[in-house]
């Protein structure tokens, strides 16, 4: 389940949406822009010393505002987006003042945008279509990691330590069933399962889980590495192109490792937003690559504009993965060429 559209009318630039997941918080903090009206509910002291029946003076009542966007934060880790501004629409004694709104999974959310485009239309149907959880166990013979790939990047769930009982049963894993107990806390029978590592520590975690609606639903990967390294290779590489075509993650690892492939072979590539901005301007660029965090900078958009008018793709890399960490150090902005320059 994905994020839902309630309601949009196009001619008040208003939309109702339904946030299911952590991945629409994300999606969200990129889609508002600042100066977007935001509606939602807060409490806050009563100011009204007039109205002694209503409230007393101190009292938190309970208000509708709409706030006008100043800044906003994906929080990760609290499955939260904090959405501060000042307030524009409420009560008459709160216009002006600055107020922060939370939105977690399950939350709807009122959004009035300054414009509004049939392109973010299109943005709003495909993540209301979209597929992207899958679960990852990455194992070897020290340790397992369970992680979800979501839109934004790899969640890690838990790092288990393997340890075996004794000699007598080595190869026996004593931790396998707490690794399982942790697959059902986060599996369901719509989401697959890629068990990768070196080595056969995959087979024999296999061997240890009974319920047959899981093993259906496990796909094996032989990788270098276990870790969230060996996740990453996983995705790196072309055995789970078919399986990963709907996972927004899986993408931008392989775009951005074919833009570290063009600049170790001293290829088509360009990156910073001069040298980028420059080629884009010759009809250069093919497909360029920036990073969530810059996509709502005034220069970067419109390096963002000229690629899109001469025929180019824009991918947006999520900064809450390792590869959009590369991309940052690039300046947070690069582009595979059509040709050398």
């Amino acid at each position: 389940m994905e994020l839902k559209i309630e309601e949009i009318r196009e001619d008040e630039k208003y939309l109702r949406l339904l946030i299911t997941n952590i991945d629409d918080l994300w999606f969200l903090s990129n889609f508002i822009e600042k100066d977007d009206i935001v509606l939602g509910t807060t409490f806050r002291k009563s100011e009204d010393r007039s109205d002694s029946i209503r409230s007393k003076k101190g009292e938190r009542i309970r208000i509708e505002v709409g706030i006008e966007v100043e800044d906003l934060e994906f929080q990760e880790f609290t499955d939260r987006l904090r959405i501060r501004g000042k307030i524009k629409i409420g009560p008459e004694e709160y216009i002006g003042h600055y107020q922060s709104l939370n939105f977690s999974p399950g939350d709807e959310i009122e959004i009035i945008k300054k414009e509004i485009s049939k392109k973010m239309i299109e943005e709003l149907e495909r993540s209301e279509k979209r597929s992207s959880q899958a679960l990852f166990i990455s194992i070897d013979d020290e340790s397992a990691t369970l992680a979800l790939l979501r839109d934004y990047g790899i969640q890690v769930l838990a790092e288990i330590r393997l340890s075996r009982q004794s000699k007598e049963m080595e190869g026996e894993e004593t931790n396998y069933d707490e690794v399982i107990k942790k697959v059902l806390q986060y599996w369901n029978e719509n989401i697959p399962i890629f068990v990768i590592g070196p080595g056969f520590f995959k087979e024999n975690f296999i061997k240890r889980i009974e319920d047959q609606r899981i093993k259906k639903s496990i796909i094996t990967l032989d990788t270098s590495y276990a870790g969230e390294k060996g996740i990453y290779e996983a995705l790196r590489s072309g055995a789970l192109e078919k399986i990963m075509k709907d996972f927004r993650v899986g993408e931008e690892v392989k775009l951005v490792s074919l833009f570290l492939e063009e600049i170790g072979k001293e290829g088509k590539y360009a990156y910073g937003i001069e040298e980028t901005k420059k080629y884009a301007e010759m009809g250069a660029v093919d497909t360029l690559l920036i990073l969530d965090t810059k996509i709502k900078d005034d220069d970067f958009r419109r390096v963002m504009n000229i690629v899109e008018e001469n025929g180019g793709s824009v991918k947006i890399i999520s900064s809450h993965h390792e590869y959009g960490k590369i991309l940052k150090n690039f300046g947070g902005i690069g582009a595979i060429l059509r040709y050398k320059v």
